[in-house]
């Protein structure tokens, strides 16, 4: 107390209003939250730990060898010395993407494994699994058409109205393959996948933890792993080729439907898909349905590890966008690996 009686006497030399009673008993219940019941050790602690520091600092200093450039080296010494809280908070948030990627990856390989053995598949597995293969088929059906039908509209439509003003007609197949198939059509995929059912598996996963019900499974048997984790694993896989094939044709429908009543296509609707489908070589039918599966295996697997390994700090307010900022990571990563890979 008698270092708090100091420092309102400071406050009061200095002209600002010293800390009442009640800031004082808040601190004080604050401190002891953290474990924290004597607060002269507390206090006595962090000055010699900070002492301890600035000895630690002096000694580095005393190292540097005299010379020309030896007050570069001690400016130096000082400046990383000070700037090591930023470097450890950036340092803390990179590893923890990377802790992330790797735990999805360990995750991922688990769930290879334990979906080939035929006693992972038992009627509750089963059942997990159609469930969810119906929510997220179901769930983002229609996201995925009205989406289809912009991209359509504003891609499909506006590169066949001016590859054709320009007389570049024949172009139309390979551009609309390459922005559109290739690239634009797994990325909106994975976004519509991540927010209609991937933070919903992220809030499912959290509200098991935080309750306990993770550890009850536990006790009674239940592999948790196996229970939650396989079946929306491989429930998003299915989902993200599902509506990935729809993306696809519905763009290109309505795309073609509006140049053609604006009178800029005169070919077939048949003979348009025709096209398309010339213009993709052999290496197309298997990186974009791959790209698709990959990528929704990935979101169901990084969508588990964030709900279920969620922290007592956490809220909504910090694990969903937590959940949300992941799944677009995962999304951009296997995006580029297969853009740079193939």
């Amino acid at each position: 107390m008698n270092d708090y009686q100091n420092n309102n006497d400071q406050y009061t030399k200095r002209g600002s209003a010293p800390r009442s009673d009640k800031q004082v008993e808040t601190i004080l219940s604050s401190l002891n939250d953290n474990g924290i019941h004597d607060v002269d050790q507390y206090m006595e602690s962090i000055r010699i730990r900070e002492a301890e520091q600035e000895q630690t600092l002096y000694q580095r200093l005393k190292t540097v060898e005299p010379g020309f450039f030896s007050i570069f080296r001690k400016i130096g010494i000082v400046i990383f010395w000070y700037m090591q809280p930023v470097l450890n908070v950036i340092g803390s948030a990179t590893r923890s993407y990377f802790r992330f990627l790797l735990s999805v990856l360990a995750v991922s390989w688990g769930v290879l494994v334990e979906s080939i053995s035929p006693l992972t598949w038992r009627r509750t597995v089963k059942y997990e699994f159609k469930r969810m293969v119906g929510l997220a088929i179901g769930g983002g059906f229609f996201s995925t058409f009205f989406t289809a039908s912009l991209a359509g509209l504003a891609v499909v439509s506006q590169a066949i109205l001016w590859l054709g003003a320009a007389g570049l007609t024949k172009m139309t197949g390979p551009i609309l393959v390459t922005v559109l198939v290739r690239e634009l059509a797994p990325v909106l995929v994975g976004m519509i996948l991540l927010g209609r059912n991937g933070i919903l598996t992220v809030t499912e996963c959290s509200l098991l933890a935080m309750g306990g019900q993770l550890k009850f499974f536990t006790s009674m048997g239940i592999d948790a792993f196996i229970t939650i984790v396989v079946p929306r694993a491989w429930a998003f896989t299915i989902a993200s080729f599902t509506l990935g094939m729809v993306f696809g044709i519905i763009s290109l429908f309505m795309g073609y439907l509006v140049t053609y009543f604006m009178g800029t296509m005169h070919d077939s609707i048949w003979m348009f898909y025709s096209n398309i489908l010339a213009a993709m070589t052999g290496w197309d039918y298997i990186l974009v349905p791959s790209k698709f599966i990959v990528m929704g295996f990935l979101i169901g697997v990084g969508s588990c590890i964030t709900g279920m390994n969620v922290k007592v700090t956490d809220d909504p307010a910090t694990l969903l966008p937590k959940g949300f900022t992941r799944g677009i990571l995962l999304i951009m990563v296997v995006n580029i690996l297969f853009t740079i890979g193939f």
